[in-house]
């Protein structure tokens, strides 16, 4: 099916798996297929430039594959989606109709014979050393990875995103093993935070920004006098001058959670 979107927009893995393609094609531009478990491949066509996944990586549901675009046989920005079992297409009606809306997250009303159904991400642990080195890894029992060369002084963990704090500046990786992405510089980052897709960050000045989705663009929620800001979920909560407020989603009205300073 073709799913509309802007160019530049960024195109998640619909399932864990590993990727066993990601190149050019002449009919395809740039495009990424990932092999899942029970023989199901999905197939992710026309991206804007070189994949941002390399064969043989495993990748979790939601990571970043390749952003929109309308390379090879395409006449404008979108994604060419596929699922493919043994080879051949898969039927992916009724959970999906032509002029539908295509909503990240929501669940697909597809029933998959012998697909398991899993974690986005495998168990992630995550430390900051005495020299400012994030390390992660994904199961208790796994090797520990360096993710930065030093400096930071907090991690986060949400999903498959690892994001940091270092010198100022909010850095994330979508996994492990994926190139950091400067979130928000400047050097007057304060408290950091990561859920789902969603960042925010506290500035020198207390102003609580926050946006859906990396590359998108920031939105201001307070005035001001913020020191510290959590996420879950849909709600946006921070602490300001002794009190805890907070609210269900970016431009909802801000809630007084627990006020007298």
């Amino acid at each position: 099916m073709d799913i509309a979107g802007n160019s530049g927009m960024a195109i998640g893995a619909a399932y864990t798996g590993t990727v066993t393609f990601a190149g050019w094609t002449s009919g395809g531009g740039n495009m990424v297929t990932v092999s899942h478990a029970s023989g199901y491949q999905t197939r992710y066509l026309h991206m804007v430039q070189q994949p941002a996944v390399t064969v043989g990586q495993r990748v979790g549901q939601g990571q970043v594959l390749g952003y929109v675009g309308s390379t090879g046989n395409s006449t404008g920005p979108h994604l060419h989606f596929e699922i493919r079992r043994n080879g051949a297409v898969y039927n992916i009606t009724p959970a999906y109709s032509c002029g539908g809306t295509v909503t990240k997250g929501a669940a697909i009303n597809l029933a998959f014979e012998d697909l398991t159904p899993t974690d986005e991400v495998p168990d992630r642990f995550a430390f900051v050393n005495s020299a400012g080195v994030v390390y992660a890894k994904d199961g208790a029992y796994s090797s520990w990875q360096a993710v930065n060369a030093g400096g930071a002084t907090k991690v986060v963990l949400s999903g498959n995103w690892i994001g940091w704090l270092q010198d100022g500046n909010f850095y994330a990786k979508d996994g492990i093993y994926a190139p950091w992405l400067t979130i928000a510089g400047g050097g007057q980052v304060r408290d950091i935070a990561i859920t789902g897709n969603r960042f925010a960050f506290v500035n020198s000045a207390g102003v609580l920004y926050a946006k859906d989705g990396a590359y998108s663009s920031w939105q201001a929620v307070n005035s001001g006098g913020a020191t510290k800001v959590a996420l879950s979920g849909n709600w946006i909560g921070w602490l300001q001058d002794g009190n805890f407020y907070a609210k269900d989603g970016i431009y909802a009205p801000w809630l007084t959670i627990a006020g007298g300073g």
